[in-house]
């Protein structure tokens, strides 16, 4: 039996556990070599949830990050995941910033699947082509 999570969208109250599991999400993603900076994270995490162009979702147990950004060649907006972390109720999250995105008339969701090894990746892969997602780009990463 799988118990549902409530998502909704965070409020300043929520931010300590944000931070939480942000640091957790932090030491397991392929940025672990990068220090995590709490105060930094925090005003981050802030902007987003006062944000009119973001949303932060949370259930307790995940948190889901995103912007609408512009498509630059065409017009239009999509909804472009920051980030998604979840012990629990990922799928819920991924569900409730998919509503967030229509609601705020995006034309499309724009998500990341970080590399952490290739079982990972799969796993991702298969759930973003059930959900209907397909691939778009990647992303490289240069440290300057």
């Amino acid at each position: 039996m799988t118990l549902k999570t409530l998502v909704r969208e965070a409020t300043e109250a929520d931010i300590p556990a944000i931070l939480d599991l942000g640091e957790r999400f932090h030491a397991l993603s392929p940025w672990r070599d990068r220090p995590f900076d709490r105060e930094a994270t925090e005003r981050t995490v802030a902007n987003l949830i006062a944000s009119p162009q973001g949303v932060l979702l949370f259930n307790g147990e995940g948190i889901l990050g995103g912007v609408l950004a512009p498509i630059y060649f065409g017009g239009g907006l999509i909804a472009q995941e920051l980030f998604w972390f979840a012990d629990r109720g990922g799928r819920e999250l991924l569900d409730g910033f998919e509503t967030w995105a229509r609601e705020q008339g995006a034309c499309g969701v724009l998500m990341v699947n970080l590399v952490l090894d290739e079982r990972t990746d799969a796993i991702m892969n298969r759930m973003y082509e059930r959900r209907g997602y397909a691939l778009r780009e990647r992303h490289f990463y240069k440290e300057l």
